[in-house]
């Protein structure tokens, strides 16, 4: 980051841009541009009015931090006009000419052996000096291009800055770093001294291409005056009169009138401006998501299944390998002999990629490569290679499951399967800039138009490989922060897409609403510095949060230490968070939208945990509940029907709202709800019709036709179904017996027999007819214990929505009814033996839950409980039964010891008879079976043959056994 600021307004601007920390900055004479090195490679020109690069050259070695560079890269420009600007590199001194920026001049020696590092133009712009990192210094004429003075540091220190005297161009300062200061004088030769002292001068003041015919105005002037030395002429004096006359087009006749008539048409030129187009902003160039740039040491990628590490120094050039689950594969370190810079990671493979040399277009051994292992392989070989075909290189890759693809600087997209063979090739309508994939999820990122000054104009395709290959995105503008660039694309661990831009703003797709992008967090509101940043590298929406780190005063995070991951939450952009509205509203949109994924895994078909996406809804309920209340406390009636109209979906929600608003005293808001809630539910019935009807099947359109002629089609056994005569008229029969039983009517002519369902409309929101009944009795509901708290809350009761039932259907759904229409009636006896094994089952029931009853243990607390319930609730009429529960457990914990042991032995007194009736009723029970046995052996069979006894019980057969034993 490079920060500008004006001394005179204190106002800044920063500029943006490099990927690794900046050796120097120079400011333009002119103050249009700034020229600026970093420790990534480039030295790039600056556009100051756009805060935009204009122009960046690859030209320095690339490395981490300003302790590892061989080089401070101090630019200068030529003082006065800015035409030139210099640029140590290497062994040389290059010169770029301004606004062009095209090499024109190179300056070296033979005596340089190291490293030129710094540049300096003399005052009057003819001079340059330079030193090396070995202490070597040198002063280079412009005009002729040669060395005229060359001076080496007494004691080889490395000089880290040179500075020209101001007031003449013969003396030198420079400094070490030791930090010793010293000076060269006389480094410029008398025979390249300036030949005229009076044009030097007067260059010193007026030194601007644009002035040119001003200094040869001043100078015919001073040699035109032979009374008056050049020592008095009053420059300054003649620089206003030139400046007013260039100013002012009515003081033609001064300027000629004071003696300057030699203006040859310089005025007419500067009087009308030249048109100058809108800079255009530079195309971001292509990256890979989750890689840091091309240094010595660097991050490859880093995604949620591992970290692959680059290392490109003189003493290694390898990669690093690493998996966060080493179930999934043991780490692996590999030489990087192809050069290879791209790569991606997933459970089944790695794959790298390389750009190859580009201008070496006959050797096939310098072809863009892509190398893939898949270690998921069950046979011996894991790894293949393919070179890309002739001038094309590879600028992003990406794995999904089964394939991998890469794009090329072609603009061609290609799709390979995991084992090596070659599938899709196609195109894309501009320069790729990132690339992303998840699943069958391939989404592509590129340059689609030129931007307006300073923001990128992007394009996003997401296609899904599968068997459909279905197109999700065509072509449409992917939205970036204004003046930022995409920094991070990539898919949630649910497979959402998600990108982020330099600004910190994170998007992500929302499937259930257009397709569109929305904002879910901004990273730069959790960062301290204005220099801080987040460097992404997963998301998860459930449970919802960014895995980022930290970086402090970068873009990018250094490869040692480890960094730490950090989880940031999603925070919606909504308007008034500060408010409880607010913060309500966030939490429904949040989750709704965080649960859209469970969508789109059912419209493929895969499986997920539905108690994740029941509490999704439950939390979503929840939220509206609480914001209905809200609404109903602040009197916004028509704000609280408008959240049961278009948010609440469920039925038990709509109940819960039509209750609250009763018992707040909104009468006209509850009758509008239950006025709602029934063409909800007479909407929902005819959608399900509609659904459920059946279709007509062909052969009702054969005998409605009159051919009554045999075929094996009439002949069929079985069920008989509607819309379909059979000659099993027994079964037709047992047909009409279950469509009587379920309500329903028949009408049976000789070709066809219709059924006509009898649709009830729920009565559970409909108004009663009566005068002045409650319309807000629910009649199908039991009516509530008389002991219920009068101040419990109504949101207590809600339970969690199932997915298989509708939301507005009555107790019986459709299928069952038309299920138990085509069922076969069992015979009379049947049934019957059924309802009495079903009435002794319900009999035993409820002898069990009645010694359940009498067996519950009676506590203390609970007895006190049960007769201060009455005074908590009058005295708490705004708590709930469970808040009135807990406060009377807190309550009776503060009662005296003995006070409480009073209440325990009041409730052990009144639970003695209890147990009592308990123990009779079990003595009772051991009574019947031992007569149920008794009777069961001497039963007889009708025809006087006795049925086989059931053998005794086991002390009977040992009572027998000692009997007979002593006996003998």
């Amino acid at each position: 980051m490079i920060k500008l600021v004006v001394v005179e307004d204190r106002s800044s601007r920063v500029f943006y841009g490099h990927q690794a920390p900046i050796l120097s900055v120079a400011l333009d004479p002119l103050e249009e541009y700034i020229a600026s090195s970093s420790c990534d490679g480039t030295v790039r020109i600056w556009t100051i009015a756009d805060q935009v690069s204009e122009m960046s050259w690859n030209i320095l070695p690339k490395c981490n931090d300003i302790t590892f560079s061989k080089t401070l890269c101090r630019i200068s420009w030529k003082p006065g006009s800015g035409e030139f600007v210099a640029v140590p590199i290497e062994k040389e001194v290059r010169l770029y000419a301004r606004d062009t920026w095209e090499l024109v001049q190179t300056l070296t020696d033979d005596q340089i052996k190291e490293v030129v590092s710094i540049a300096a133009f003399s005052p009057c712009g003819n001079f340059l000096a330079a030193a090396c990192i070995d202490g070597l210094m040198l002063v280079w004429s412009i005009n002729s291009s040669k060395c005229i003075e060359r001076q080496k540091h007494e004691k080889g220190f490395t000089v880290c800055n040179l500075v020209w005297n101001p007031k003449g161009n013969n003396e030198l300062a420079y400094t070490d770093v030791q930090g010793q200061v010293g000076t060269l004088e006389d480094v410029i030769p008398n025979d390249c001294q300036p030949q005229s002292a009076a044009v030097g001068a007067a260059s010193d003041l007026f030194a601007d291409d644009d002035e040119d015919f001003m200094l040869t105005a001043a100078a015919q002037a001073a040699a035109g005056d032979g009374d008056d030395s050049n020592d008095d002429m009053d420059f300054s004096a003649q620089k206003k009169r030139l400046q007013a006359l260039l100013h002012d087009d009515d003081s033609m006749d001064t300027a000629a009138a004071d003696g300057f008539t030699n203006l040859p048409g310089a005025v007419e030129e500067l009087a009308v401006p030249a048109a100058r187009l809108p800079p255009q902003t530079a195309l971001q160039s292509a990256f890979q998501p989750g890689s840091t740039p091309e240094l010595s040491h660097r991050f490859m990628v880093w995604n949620s299944v591992g970290v692959v590490r680059a290392y490109n120094t003189e003493e290694e050039n390898s990669i690093d390998i690493e998996f966060h689950d080493t179930a999934t594969h043991h780490a692996m370190h590999i030489s990087n002999h192809l050069e290879l810079t791209l790569a991606d990671i997933s459970a089944e493979a790695v794959l790298l990629a390389g750009e190859g040399d580009s201008t070496d277009t006959e050797s096939t051994t310098a072809a863009s490569k892509l190398v893939c292992m898949h270690f998921s392989s069950w046979d011996s070989n894991k790894e293949w290679t393919v070179a890309m075909p002739t001038g094309e290189v590879i600028k992003a890759a990406c794995l999904g499951i089964g394939w991998a693809s890469v794009v090329t600087d072609h603009c061609n997209v290609r799709v390979f399967t995991i084992g090596g063979l070659q599938r899709e090739v196609f195109s894309i309508p501009g320069p790729v800039v990132s690339m992303a994939a998840h699943s069958d999820q391939l989404m592509i990122v590129y340059h689609s138009g030129a931007g307006v000054p300073g923001d990128q104009c992007l394009g996003v395709t997401l296609i899904h490989l599968n068997k459909r290959k279905t197109m999700i995105l065509d072509g449409t503008r992917l939205p970036v922060s204004p003046r930022t660039k995409l920094t991070w694309l990539g898919f949630s661990a649910e497979g959402t897409p998600m990108t982020l831009d330099s600004g910190g703003v994170v998007r992500m797709l929302n499937k259930s609403f257009s397709n569109v992008w929305c904002q879910v967090a901004n990273l730069k509101s959790h960062t301290k510095g204005k220099s801080d940043n987040y460097w992404v590298v997963g998301v998860t929406e459930n449970p919802s949060h960014i895995r980022c780190i930290l970086c402090k005063g970068k873009a990018y995070p250094a490869t040692l230490p480890q960094p730490i991951v950090t989880l940031l939450p999603f925070e919606l952009p909504l308007c008034e968070m500060s408010t409880e509205k607010g913060v309500l509203e966030e939490q429904y949109w949040k989750s709704k939208l965080l649960s859209g994924h469970f969508g789109f895994w059912k419209s493929l078909g895969l499986e997920f945990d539905e108690n994740e996406q029941l509490a999704a809804i439950n939390t979503q309920q929840e939220a509206l509940i609480k914001l209905f209340a809200l609404s109903c406390r602040a009197d916004r009636e028509f704000r609280a029907e408008e959240i049961c109209d278009s948010f609440m979906s469920t039925e038990q929600a709509m109940q819960l709202a039509i209750k609250y608003a009763s018992r707040m005293k909104h009468m006209s808001l509850a009758n509008r709800l239950n006025e709602l809630a029934r063409k909800k539910m007479e909407q929902e019935s005819e959608d399900e019709e509609e659904r459920e009807e059946p279709e007509e099947d062909f052969r009702v359109a054969l005998e409605a036709g009159h051919n009554h002629s045999s075929t094996e089609w009439s002949s069929s056994s079985g069920k008989a179904e509607p819309g379909k005569q059979t000659s099993n008229w027994g079964d037709n029969e047992d047909d009409d017996e279950n469509i009587e039983e379920d309500d329903q009517e028949t009408v049976e002519s000789p070709l066809l027999t219709v059924n006509t369902k009898k649709v009830d409309t729920p009565a559970r929101f409909l108004l009663s007819s009566g005068g002045t009944k409650n319309p807000f009795k629910i009649a199908s509901q039991p009516s509530p214990k008389k002991n219920a708290s009068k101040g419990a809350s109504v949101f207590d009761s809600i339970q969690k929505p199932t997915l298989k039932e509708s939301v507005w259907k009555g107790a019986s759904s459709l299928d069952q009814k038309r299920h138990q229409i085509r069922k076969k009636k069992n015979s009379s006896q049947t049934t019957l033996t059924a309802n009495m094994k079903r009435q002794t089952e319900n009999t035993e029931n409820s002898e069990g839950k009645q010694q359940d009853a009498v067996t519950k243990r009676i506590t203390g607390l609970s007895l006190w409980q049960q007769e201060h319930k009455e005074e908590h609730e009058a005295e708490h009429p705004e708590m709930d039964e469970a808040e009135i529960i807990k406060f009377g457990i807190q309550t009776y914990r503060k009662l005296p010891e003995n006070e409480r042991n009073e209440w325990n032995t009041r409730a052990s007194i009144s639970q003695a008879p209890d147990a009592a009736a308990a123990a009779n009723a079990e003595d009772v029970d051991k009574k019947r079976k031992r007569d149920t046995t008794n009777d069961d052996i001497a039963e007889e069979s009708a025809d006087g043959t006795q049925k086989k006894k059931k053998p005794l019980s086991t002390n009977a057969n040992t009572r027998l056994s000692n009997f007979v034993f002593k006996k003998q």
